[in-house]
């Protein structure tokens, strides 16, 4: 079982790269692979092979095969190959890690990752960008990449004749080499809604404002709970959840993120309106989509 994830050099039209300055970036490249590849799954081996390059580009295609991964998932590979191309691009604000894995991914890898897998790579991405992974071979792969001015951005790709989305260029090679000061800028903050599933862990039953533990499809996260009726309904008893495992409940989230690192990093997570409270949950599966029963849309909300 094998993975490609191939290495996308932009060049200046009808100029070619230094064969040194390319063969050091690719044997640090190796290694960034190498070192996340141990981070995210041990027990991989990551071989390099290069692919033909077309004009005003150069391609470098990592083969990463799977020595003994666990279970033989082919989404630890997927997640690593995830992983490397998000680390190459230039600027995820605005986006979701799952919509780049989206555009990133083909089809079949992409139906690999769970969520779980999803929130895996966002946390390495970070950590990547923080410096706390793979910090020194990435460095030196900049630091070649800075040295050929013919070299005008680096990204990945995982789909033939593709071209990268959002690739690194030359203008941050010198920051990313860790030669040039980083630029601080001010804390940037957004508020990102969604509609999720979650279960319900353990409440608060108090009038004050503090975190509801809910396990959703990505984790364990304290939510407050803001929608004002349906605490009073809770707390006076007029809403009965029962105390038994599996309580669920579809909620209406806003999300508080700051941008930290070259990501958004969520820092409060709000449930705005409890739109339904599944009583009966034949499964603790977050991802299973609520059965249609025989009860028409009026009557289901009168239930609820």
């Amino acid at each position: 079982m094998e993975e490609t994830v191939t290495l996308y050099l932009g060049l200046k039209k009808g100029e070619k790269a230094d064969f040194e300055v390319v063969g050091l970036a690719a044997a640090a490249f190796a290694e960034a692979v190498k070192e996340i590849s141990y981070i995210l799954e041990p027990g991989l081996d990551v071989r390099l092979e290069f692919d033909s390059g077309t004009e005003g580009s150069l391609k470098l295609k990592a083969i990463i095969k799977s020595l003994k991964t666990p279970d033989g998932r082919r989404a630890a590979l997927v997640s690593i190959v995830g992983t490397i191309g998000l680390m190459l691009v230039n600027d995820v604000r605005g986006y979701g890690f799952g919509k780049l894995l989206d555009q990133y991914l083909a089809p079949e890898q992409r139906k690999e990752l769970s969520r779980e897998d999803v929130d895996r790579i966002a946390k390495a991405v970070i950590d990547i960008n923080k410096g706390k992974i793979a910090k020194i071979p990435v460095q030196q792969m900049y630091k070649q990449l800075e040295r050929d001015h013919n070299i005008e951005s680096v990204g990945a790709i995982t789909k033939p004749d593709d071209k990268p989305t959002q690739p690194v260029p030359r203008s941050s090679f010198s920051e990313k080499a860790g030669i040039a000061a980083t630029v601080e800028t001010s804390t940037k903050t957004r508020t990102v809604p969604s509609t999720e599933r979650l279960t319900l862990i353990s409440p608060v039953l108090l009038p004050t404002d503090r975190v509801w533990r809910f396990r959703s499809p990505i984790g364990e996260f304290g939510y407050f709970v803001k929608e004002e009726k349906f605490l009073g309904d809770v707390l006076n008893g007029k809403l009965h959840l029962g105390m038994k495992q599996g309580i669920q409940v579809t909620a209406q989230i806003e999300t508080k993120e700051e941008f930290e690192g070259g990501v958004w990093a969520p820092k409060r997570r709000e449930i705005i309106k409890v739109v339904r409270i599944h009583k009966k949950t034949e499964t603790d599966d977050l991802f299973a989509q609520p059965k249609k029963g025989k009860k028409s849309a009026s009557k289901r909300r009168k239930a609820n």
